[in-house]
């Protein structure tokens, strides 16, 4: 069904590796933002209120995230060289075909998501001190424009190495979106599990309504840019079930069904029962939604490393 060599394999690796570490950077990033808007009846942000282990936690793991992202695009792009070579390890370090590489769509793209994380992350570690700290009300605004552009910068890359390349101007911005939007929902779930296993429900419920808000949009994003992908990238409605690359999308949109439906349950059910039950079930929740988010990770770095549209006949 599909060509996977060892090559292939570690390419299929090192994409999942940086896919997973952009939507956890920039996913907690977003929850601490979220976490640092003032509260309504006081100048204190809910950030300001979770213990400093939480703050702690949180920030140390989104820079492992990152820097995990950041080694796997550099493995993916010596991984791109070996394959041209076909000379076994030893022609990953080839340095004539690394500028030669540097300069094609895999190069740009590759610098793009590079720069995408290398951007943030040092925003991160300016910010570091501040987040940490106790009295913090607000996200350094170096920080948050650091944060937008390189999520966009990554996001857009998907413009030059995925499967829209091809495409429309229209379907490539809806690529961007839709990346994006995703980055801010899945990576989010991470940080508000490790909130509601470790802080009191008052101190989380605020960042959870806010999430709960910010969801309307983020849902209706990937609704809208998702629907119109499909019709840019299947011809025909049974390609979805007699070709590779149509069943792996078959199986990756029935995930997203169930995650949409975990985080209705959560929002309409589990946050607002979050101070009277708990965050046992809640918390159980998100886990299930993080179970399902490395699936469909697994199944993008499949999708985009041993098939693709032209696949379909």
């Amino acid at each position: 069904m599909f060509d996977a060599g060892p090559w292939e394999l570690a390419t299929l690796l090192s994409k999942l590796v940086a896919y997973a570490g952009f939507v956890s950077f920039s996913g907690g990033l977003f929850v601490f933002w979220l976490g640092t808007r003032p509260e309504q009846s006081s100048a204190v942000s809910a950030a300001a209120r979770w213990s400093p282990a939480a703050r702690a936690h949180l920030v140390s793991r989104t820079i492992i995230k990152a820097a995990a992202a950041l080694a796997a695009l550099v493995l993916y792009f010596l991984l791109q060289i070996g394959l041209i070579n076909q000379n076994g390890l030893r022609g990953m370090f080839d340095s004539f075909m690394a500028g030669i590489v540097l300069q094609s769509t895999v190069g740009y793209g590759v610098i793009m998501r590079t720069v995408g994380i290398l951007l943030p992350l040092t925003g991160l570690l300016m910010a570091r001190r501040a987040l940490l700290a106790s009295g913090s009300a607000r996200i350094a605004p170096r920080l948050l424009v650091s944060w937008l552009v390189g999520a966009l910068l990554f996001s857009s890359s998907f413009a030059l190495l995925g499967h829209v390349v091809n495409l429309s101007v229209l379907a490539q911005l809806a690529i961007v979106l839709h990346t994006f939007a995703i980055s801010l929902w899945v990576g989010a779930l991470y940080p508000l599990y490790v909130l509601c296993e470790r802080e009191p429900a008052a101190v989380v419920l605020p960042v959870l309504r806010r999430f709960g808000v910010w969801g309307w949009g983020i849902t209706a994003s990937l609704l809208v840019t998702g629907v119109f992908l499909l019709t840019q990238l299947v011809e025909a409605p049974a390609d979805m079930l007699t070709t590779p690359y149509g069943q792996l999308l078959s199986a990756k949109l029935v995930l997203v069904l169930a995650l949409l439906g975990l985080g209705a349950l959560n929002k309409f059910r589990l946050v607002p029962a979050l101070e009277a039950a708990g965050a046992g079930k809640l918390s159980k929740s998100i886990a299930g939604e993080r179970a399902l988010v490395v699936l469909i990770l697994v199944l993008t770095a499949c999708m985009t490393t041993l098939t693709g549209p032209s696949h379909m006949s």
